[in-house]
C-alpha cells in the first residue's frame, strides 16, 4: 500500500530528477522546455503542500502521543499498588514497548519483579530435545507429562520460575528450575530480587518477520500455561500497522487463550500501553478481555473505572 510519506518521497524523487535535467543542459524545443518549467514549478508547489500536510500530521501525532501519555499515567495512576510485576519479552519484541511498559508498571504503583527474555530455542521444533532435558528433573513437581505439546510444557516450566501461584513454601526448586532454563538457552532472566510475579506481561513482537504457524501456537500454548502460577497474563502486542501473523491475533482465534488471557494490540502507542495496565488490573480481579482496534478487539480498553 502506498502511503502519503512515501507518496511525497516519490513526488520529490520525481522533482528532482526533472531538475537534473534542467541543470544539466537537456536541450528541448522551446514548447517542450517551456511545459518542462511549468510541469517543474506544478511539481514544486505540490511538493511544497504535502510537506507542509506531513509536519501538520506529524504535529497532530506527536500531540496525541502527548494527550494519551499524560492522560494515562492519571488514568492508571495506583491500579498496580502493591502488585509484583514480571516482563516477559518474547523473541523480536522490540525493547521500546517493553521499557515503556516496565515505566508504565512502576509508574501505576507495580513492583517490577523481574525481566524475562525468551530466546527463540524455546520454540524451535528442531531442539526439543534440549527443552525436555532441561525440563526432566522437574517433570513431576511441574505436573509435565508426554502428552503435552513443547509449548505447554515450557510455559508451565517458565511460569514457575517466575509467578508466585500454587508454589511450594520453598524457592529452591524456582532456583533450579530457572538455572536449567538458563543453561539450556530457553531463556535469560533479570531478576530484580523482591519476589516472584503475580502478573506477567508477555511483549510480542511485530508481524515481520512472521513466525510459522506452529511456532505461534506454541507462543500462545506457553501463554496459556504461564497462567496456572500467576493471578494473570496480558499479552502486549506492538501490532498498530498490523495484527496478521501475531501472537495477539492467534490468542485471539484460540478458545482456551480467549477465556484465560487479556490482549492488547497497540501497545506501540502510548494509549496502548496504559490500556495494558489497565488490563493487568482487570486480570487481577479474575476477568479477562481483548482491546485495542484491530481484529476480534472486545472495546478500546477495560470499562472505567476497572473494579
Amino acid at each position: 500500500m502506498i502511503n502519503f510519506r512515501y507518496h511525497i518521497v516519490s513526488l520529490m524523487a520525481v522533482f528532482l530528477a526533472l531538475s537534473i535535467g534542467i541543470v544539466l543542459g537537456v536541450t528541448f524545443g522551446a514548447p517542450v522546455n517551456a511545459g518542462i518549467a511549468t510541469q517543474a514549478e506544478a511539481d514544486r508547489k505540490q511538493v511544497q503542500d504535502l510537506r507542509a500536510e506531513l509536519d501538520r500530521r506529524n504535529a497532530l501525532d506527536e500531540y496525541r502521543d502527548a494527550w494519551a501519555t499524560r492522560a494515562g499515567q492519571q488514568l492508571t495512576d495506583g491500579e498496580l499498588a502493591g502488585t509484583r510485576v514480571g516482563l516477559v519479552a518474547m523473541p523480536d519484541a522490540q525493547a521500546g514497548v517493553l521499557d515503556a511498559l516496565g515505566t508504565a508498571v512502576t509508574d501505576a504503583g507495580g513492583t517490577l519483579t523481574s525481566t524475562t527474555r525468551i530466546n527463540a530455542n524455546a520454540y524451535d521444533p528442531t531442539k526439543v530435545d534440549e527443552l525436555n532435558s532441561a525440563l526432566e528433573p522437574y517433570a513431576t513437581p511441574l505436573g509435565l507429562d508426554a502428552a503435552m505439546s513443547p509449548g505447554t510444557r515450557f510455559g508451565l516450566a517458565l511460569g514457575w520460575a517466575l509467578g508466585d501461584k500454587d508454589i511450594p513454601d520453598s524457592d529452591a526448586g524456582i532456583d533450579e528450575i530457572r538455572r536449567s532454563l538458563t543453561r539450556a538457552s530457553l531463556v535469560d532472566i533479570d531478576d530484580e530480587g523482591v519476589g516472584q510475579a503475580q502478573l506477567l506481561v508477555v511483549v510480542t513482537a511485530k508481524s515481520e518477520p512472521r513466525p510459522t504457524a506452529e511456532t505461534l501456537v506454541a507462543h500462545v500454548e506457553a501463554d496459556v500455561a504461564l497462567k496456572k502460577h500467576v493471578v494473570g497474563v496480558v499479552l502486549a502486542g506492538p501490532n498498530s500497522d498490523n495484527i496478521e501473523g501475531t501472537d495477539v491475533f492467534t490468542a485471539r482465534n484460540e478458545s482456551a487463550a480467549v477465556e484465560l488471557l487479556s490482549t492488547v494490540d497497540v501497545a506501540d502507542l502510548p494509549s496502548g500501553v496504559s490500556t495494558v495496565v489497565l488490563a493487568g488490573k482487570e486480570q487481577l480481579l479474575g476477568r479477562q478481555g481483548h482491546y485495542g482496534g484491530l481484529a476480534k478487539a472486545d472495546n478500546p480498553l477495560p470499562a472505567l473505572p476497572v473494579r
